[in-house]
C-alpha cells in the first residue's frame, strides 16, 4: 500500500520528500486536491472547446481574454435577479406580492 501511495504522489508531481514527511491523512487529502484540480481543468478545457466549436467566426485571444476577464459593473453584480428570487420563493411555497406604498 506504501509503494501504491507513493507512486500516487510522485504521479500527482509532489517530491517523494512530500511523501515521507507527510502523514497518511495528508497524503490522501493532497492525492484528492490534485484529482479534483486535474478534473476542474479538464472539464474547463472541454467546455471551452465545445464553446469555441459553436462559434461562427473566431476573434483573437485578446477579445476572449477582455470578455471573461473584465470586471462587471458593480451595480449589476449586486441587483438580485427577479427571476431566481420569484423561484426561490416558489420553491419555499411562498407567493410573491408586488410592492405598494
Amino acid at each position: 500500500m506504501v509503494e501504491a501511495f507513493l507512486a500516487a504522489i510522485v504521479g500527482a508531481g509532489l517530491s517523494e520528500n512530500d511523501f515521507w514527511s507527510s502523514t497518511p491523512y495528508l497524503t490522501d487529502l493532497r492525492l484528492a486536491a490534485v484529482g479534483k484540480v486535474r478534473r476542474e481543468s479538464a472539464l474547463l478545457t472541454g467546455w471551452m472547446a465545445e464553446r469555441f466549436a459553436r462559434e461562427e467566426r473566431l476573434q483573437g485571444p485578446q477579445t476572449y481574454i477582455r470578455q471573461f476577464f473584465q470586471s462587471q459593473d458593480q451595480a449589476e453584480v449586486d441587483a438580485p435577479d427577479p427571476i431566481m428570487f420569484h423561484r426561490m420563493a416558489q420553491d419555499w411555497g411562498l407567493e410573491i406580492e408586488p410592492y405598494s406604498e
